[in-house]
């Protein structure tokens, strides 16, 4: 994933924003689940409200006059995370409880390490495709 600034956004729906960086890479992102699952962003339920979304001064996040940003890196991953490009960490986490499995099984059946597992399911680091892809490879396996 390449980091960049926020060029443009647009107002897509009601809790849906449209960014572009400065590499050309354009997405919607869909803020309404987020928005619904934590109080501290219930102002932005307000489709008036939301609608005040700006991008920073520096292009480096949207923000909201009631005190409320998001960062570009982080739009973007739920961008990605929304069309399927990487896998949020929820996901990782319910496919481990699903299979019963702990940091350390979990990191031998994708053949990672363990450390990578944490990091993955603490958000630090992007869960890229290829692992999504390899849960669900799994998933298959043992079905059949």
């Amino acid at each position: 994933m390449t980091l960049g600034k926020i060029e443009t956004i647009a107002i897509s729906g009601p809790a849906m924003l449209t960014v572009v960086w400065d590499n050309q890479r354009r997405a919607d992102v869909d803020l309404g689940p987020l928005i619904a699952a934590r109080a501290n962003l219930a102002p932005l339920a307000d489709r008036f409200v939301f609608a005040t979304a700006a991008i920073s001064d520096d292009g480096w996040a949207v923000e909201w006059p009631v005190g409320i940003d998001f960062g570009s890196a982080q739009l973007r991953r739920w961008a990605d995370e929304q069309i399927g490009e990487t896998m949020p960490s929820a996901g990782l986490r319910t496919w481990m409880e699903r299979h019963d499995l702990t940091l350390d099984t979990a990191a031998a059946a994708l053949g990672l390490s363990r450390r990578t597992i944490a990091y993955y399911l603490s958000g630090e680091q992007v869960i890229p495709k290829t692992v999504m892809l390899a849960t669900e490879g799994y998933d298959a396996r043992r079905a059949a």
